[in-house]
């Protein structure tokens, strides 16, 4: 007797179960196949079916830059193809002192024109994306680091510029100084690594005296759909206990206390360089 639609949709997704790789990033998924209706509600963060959008709305409530959103920027991060060309900017102010919001204003003013530019007169570059994190500077003003992706070159006098008409600042000093270009090339992911650095720390609430309470998000992607992410592949088919048993074995190396009906229905891992080496050394 042959087996109904539901049974079939069934087997499918159970035969999904096993491991992938971004084999030109730098992540590892271990999926366990279940249907969408099985899977345990677990913390944000530590599957693969969290998100790194704000849902409508909680912008204007968020006070933090939490463990959860680091996770999710490194997730994103890691997603990107290790070969992928970019440089890494940092945009600072001199003479204003923004809100978090305001900054994040004058970044929405520098990203469009700065696409803008980047689509119609840099030869060769059509596609532009970049991913960018918000850090409070010493004196308690909002600085942005920047991945911009689809160029490993963009004249930091025309970033510059566009920066300085961007904020409204008026003074000399920042026209020449507002704007810092990484020149280092993009080798095996070295500049998402570089980032790395900024988004180890993360904060309760804004630093300093007078703080603000309300910040907005910390980090975002402009251009997603040309953001260079790498493909999915799959390694290795498992069946879903098999799965179960090697998640559950790294959960307990890395000393993660879940109790086990809360067992994730898979689990992604960001590794430090090529993931089918770490694959290699860590599979339990």
């Amino acid at each position: 007797m042959g087996t109904t639609p539901a049974a079939r949709s069934q087997e499918t997704t159970f035969q999904q179960a096993g491991i992938s790789i971004r084999k030109d990033g730098r992540q590892v998924r271990i999926d366990c196949g279940r249907r969408k209706d099985e899977m345990p509600a677990v913390e944000e963060g530590s599957g693969s079916h969290d998100v790194d959008t704000t849902p409508d709305g909680e912008e204007q409530r968020i006070t933090s830059f939490s463990s959860k959103a680091r996770r999710r920027l490194r997730k994103t991060l890691h997603s990107v193809r290790r070969d992928a060309r970019a440089v890494f900017v940092t945009l600072t102010y001199h003479e204003t002192d923004p809100t978090p919001f305001g900054a994040k204003d004058h970044l929405d003013t520098f990203v469009k024109r700065l696409f803008r530019w980047l689509s119609s007169d840099m030869d060769g570059v059509c596609s532009p994306s970049l991913v960018w994190k918000m850090e409070p500077q010493e004196r308690g003003v909002p600085h942005f680091h920047l991945l911009i992706y689809g160029t490993d070159f963009v004249p930091v006098q025309k970033l510059s510029r566009i920066w300085h008409e961007s904020t409204g600042e008026s003074s000399r000093q920042h026209l020449k100084a507002g704007v810092d270009v990484e020149s280092a090339v993009n080798e095996d992911g070295k500049l998402q690594g570089y980032l790395s650095k900024y988004m180890g720390k993360t904060y309760e609430q804004w630093p300093g005296e007078g703080g603000f309470l309300y910040t907005g998000r910390w980090w975002g992607v402009r251009g997603r759909k040309n953001l260079p992410v790498a493909e999915w592949s799959p390694v290795l088919d498992l069946d879903r206990h098999e799965a179960e048993a090697i998640i559950r074995a790294l959960l307990d190396e890395w000393d993660v206390d879940m109790p086990s009906y809360a067992m994730p229905p898979s689990l992604e891992i960001c590794t430090r360089g090529d993931p089918y080496e770490w694959l290699v050394k860590n599979l339990p």
